[in-house]
């Protein structure tokens, strides 16, 4: 199943304090992690402490953008425009949910390399999606 002909729109981001420099770097083109330097891992969504050990102590730091997937599934049934949606394993150990652009579906699959790509909301606002690598 080749993809969808009408590319889905996104919603404006909703942006506050803690996530604001995580949509300004996304906006020039850069994707941000925190990295909690008490644990020594990194996470996303982005929040001012860590989730596996509740430090304060994070830091921003660029991600490569590079992955591979985890696990996918179709949006076909009930939406008005159909979308892939994706587990990515980040290089850096973070999984994280997204969107998947694929031009082909039905070479899309598990363990698939991917790389981090953008696509515009409504307003202009750099959202961050997977691409094939």
């Amino acid at each position: 199943m080749s993809a969808p002909a009408t590319p889905l729109v996104f919603q404006d981001p909703l942006q506050n304090p803690e996530n604001q420099t995580y949509w300004a770097q996304a906006q020039q083109g850069q994707w941000m992690l925190k990295h909690c330097l008490a644990c020594d891992t990194s996470h996303h969504y982005p929040r001012p402490y860590c989730p596996h050990c509740g430090s304060d102590q994070t830091e921003w730091r660029a991600s490569s953008g590079l992955g591979e997937i985890y696990t996918f599934t179709r949006m076909v049934r009930g939406v008005e425009t159909p979308y892939l949606m994706a587990y990515v394993k980040l290089d850096e150990g973070v999984t994280v949910l997204t969107h998947l652009h694929a031009p082909d579906w039905d070479a899309v699959h598990i363990g698939m390399r991917v790389k981090l790509g953008f696509s515009a909301s409504a307003s202009g606002q750099n959202v961050p999606i997977f691409v094939p690598a």
